[in-house]
């Protein structure tokens, strides 16, 4: 039996640079960009990434990120399960996105499988409160992707309030 790691991952967004860059200081997690690129007419997820300093000095700084030219948001993802991530939980959970939904602007990751590991992810609207609906941008990324090895598990969570 294969060792299966868990994370829960809180998906805030989506925010423009310029609203990053308004809190400096947020870091340390991952990110999803998404837009358009040059001559498509498609806004979608573009691009996924790890940074363990500031969200705005990565995103204003990165070589990829420049090539989403219309629509540019980002999604910023901060691992809540376990409680003190480690380098290695932001890699895994950024290598079972890239390899599941291949970002087009990623190009490591996308060829190998994932080690098995289950994502859950709690999506949230900027301001911080849940999401009940997912952002249009986001609709076919699921809320649960695992994999064990060997099979692939997806689903949505239904939000409920007390």
């Amino acid at each position: 039996m294969t060792n299966n790691v868990t994370l829960i991952i809180e998906w805030q967004g989506p925010y423009t640079l310029e609203e990053l860059k308004e809190d400096s200081d947020w870091g340390d997690g991952l990110y999803i960009a998404t837009g358009k690129l040059k001559n498509k007419q498609t806004e979608e997820i573009q691009y996924c990434g790890i940074t363990e300093g500031g969200f705005f000095y990565r995103l204003s700084n990165h070589h990829k990120i420049n090539e989403i030219t219309r629509n540019q948001r980002f999604w910023i993802g901060d691992i809540v399960y376990p409680k003190r991530p480690s380098r290695d939980h932001m890699e895994l959970a950024e290598s079972i996105i890239i390899y599941f939904w291949q970002p087009t602007l990623n190009e490591r990751k996308k060829v190998s499988p994932p080690k098995p590991i289950t994502i859950i992810g709690h999506w949230l609207k900027s301001d911080g409160s849940p999401r009940f609906r997912q952002h249009p941008l986001c609709k076919d990324f699921d809320d649960v992707l695992s994999w064990d090895g060997k099979l692939w598990r997806t689903g949505n969570l239904s939000v409920w309030e007390d």
